[in-house]
């Protein structure tokens, strides 16, 4: 496929993501291309409404367009993975996931719809698909590094898809840095907790503030603190990062949750502490509607071990979520490594 054929493709929303962020460092080398994307009425028109705003010259101008223009126009119809290498083909009347590009020098920050704030460093590519109506927040990084300051919303996992890593949040404050070229991946948490997981090695960890994962497709899920030794195969030393203030996220069990060094006891607690507990004792996050498990509570006793590591508290919060919907008018669902709690129809 020549480069006419790919901008073509471009315009008709049929790119892939690779193919998209090909089309954003062509447009970054040679603004010229703008020329065959957009008319010369349209272009004219915006550069006398931004006449007076010209501080960074036409280079500037006409990224900037290109980033508004097909930021709003591109929707990518096969970026979400599923599993077994398929490909969700979504339609217009589908969600619509945003693009957003960072050209600039500087760090461009994008509020999301759900009032997160994302800090793209230059040169970061992200996809965002983030509705009211969805079950989980998801943001995909496609190229380079991004802060997310996650607006807190315990019913709503936020999920960050970085080549084979996840990371979920509830609500917290890190970073994502990723490589393309060489598939690295570097996760620091700053606030909060958040859960690290590889899809294609089936491991997950979980992070406390000041702490980081490095991965690579040879080195999976090294975690450290910030400013030790993290590369394990690669001789390069790890750069000092900037001084983490850490802030531990609290959370108080109810009551009506009693644990021993082997068992769990729950008396008549509701679905909504039940899914609190999970997310926050158990890491595994669940999405479910507040509205939905209100006036729903659950009794139960269950097994644990003395000493829990991630498979056990997996197994564990499993077992809670069987036992509810068991008992319960809902049904369970998978996505992203996260439990979606939903009404049986």
């Amino acid at each position: 496929m020549n480069r006419k054929q790919l901008l073509n493709k471009f315009l008709a929303n049929q790119c892939s993501a690779e193919e998209a962020k090909l089309v954003f460092s062509w447009l970054n080398e040679n603004p010229k291309l703008l020329d065959d994307l957009i008319s010369e009425e349209d272009w004219m028109s915006y550069i006398s409404r931004e006449k007076n705003n010209k501080q960074g010259g036409d280079f500037l101008l006409k990224t900037l367009l290109i980033v508004l223009v097909f930021g709003l126009l591109f929707v990518c119809s096969n970026l979400l993975q599923l599993p077994g290498g398929q490909q969700a083909q979504l339609t217009s009347g589908s969600v619509i996931k945003a693009l957003y590009y960072n050209p600039s020098l500087r760090t461009k920050e994008v509020i999301t719809a759900d009032e997160s704030h994302l800090f793209l460093e230059p040169g970061a590519l992200v996809q965002v698909q983030i509705k009211a109506d969805m079950d989980l927040r998801q943001v995909k990084v496609l190229e380079g590094k991004v802060r997310f300051d996650v607006a807190k919303d315990p019913s709503k996992p936020f999920v960050v898809q970085s080549n084979q890593l996840l990371t979920t949040a509830l609500g917290t404050q890190f970073t994502v840095d990723y490589n393309s070229r060489s598939a690295q991946v570097i996760v620091q948490l700053f606030e909060g907790k958040v859960r690290v997981a590889s899809t294609d090695h089936g491991v997950a960890k979980i992070l406390n503030p000041g702490q980081q994962i490095y991965f690579t497709p040879s080195s999976p899920l090294i975690r450290s603190n910030f400013g030790q030794q993290r590369y394990a195969n690669d001789k390069k030393p790890a750069p000092e990062p900037a001084i983490v203030v850490a802030k531990m996220s609290t959370y108080t069990y109810p009551s009506t949750i009693h644990q021993s060094t082997n068992w769990l006891q729950m008396d008549e607690t509701s679905l909504s502490e039940i899914i609190q507990y999970i997310n926050h004792e158990l890491d595994m996050p669940v999405s479910y509607d507040s509205l939905l498990v209100r006036n729903y509570r659950l009794k139960g006793r269950f097994r644990k071990n003395t000493a829990m590591d991630m498979q056990d508290k997996t197994l564990l919060a499993e077992s809670i979520l069987q036992l509810i919907v068991e008992v319960n008018p809902f049904k369970l669902e998978k996505q992203q490594h996260t439990y979606i709690l939903k009404p049986k129809k």
